[in-house]
């Protein structure tokens, strides 16, 4: 999977991935659901490109998650189906997840459990230097990346953002939602959250 930085135009869409998992079990194909966007404007977006581009990255996010932990995930608690939306977005983003391994989980593992600016500026430069798509971004886009990796790990409570250094918050995820991501093979993005091994 290539870098890219599609995450400064997406955001961490709790409810709508709930409603596209529901859709789906139910039955709707990617095409039906574009349709219920478009004409009945269900995610409530304000622009045709903007109800296309929701479906189309929800869709990835989803496709691949068998249907049992998608009927799981709509019965969870709200901070497992945050950690859930956040693995769903870790899947489809090979920069993201290799921040969360390098600097995330790292943090937790040497229990330093505070994420200041500098650790993502480091992040980013030694992308920079290791690999020419990074290179070639303007540092206005890079810093758009780094505030957005900031507002979705919030989002998705697994960082305070309210103070300028970041405080990383190990979640509880529901243990049944857990045990079914590792048997699936999803462990690796479950593990760089929690900071497991």
């Amino acid at each position: 999977m290539q870098y890219h930085s599609n995450l400064v135009r997406d955001s961490f869409w709790l409810n709508e991935t709930r409603i596209t998992a529901e859709l789906i079990l139910e039955g709707l194909s990617k095409k039906d659901i574009m349709d219920l966007s478009l004409n009945e404007n269900i995610f409530r977006q304000n622009t045709e490109r903007r109800k296309k581009d929701l479906v189309h990255t929800i869709y990835k996010r989803l496709d691949g998650f068998p249907e049992e932990i998608l009927e799981y995930f709509l019965r969870v608690d709200v901070t497992s189906a945050k950690v859930f939306v956040l693995i769903s977005i870790l899947r489809n983003d090979r920069l993201f997840f290799e921040f969360m391994y390098e600097v995330f989980r790292e943090h937790i593992l040497i229990g330093n459990y505070t994420l200041r600016g500098r650790d993502f500026d480091i992040f980013f430069n030694n992308k920079a230097t290791q690999n020419e798509i990074v290179d070639s971004w303007s540092e206005t886009n890079i810093d758009r990346l780094s505030s957005r990796y900031r507002t979705i790990l919030n989002e998705a409570g697994v960082l305070d953002n309210s103070r300028e250094d970041k405080t990383i918050i190990v979640p509880f995820i529901d243990l049944r939602l857990k045990n079914m991501l590792i048997e699936k093979g999803f462990g690796p993005l479950v593990y760089v959250i929690t900071g497991e091994q």
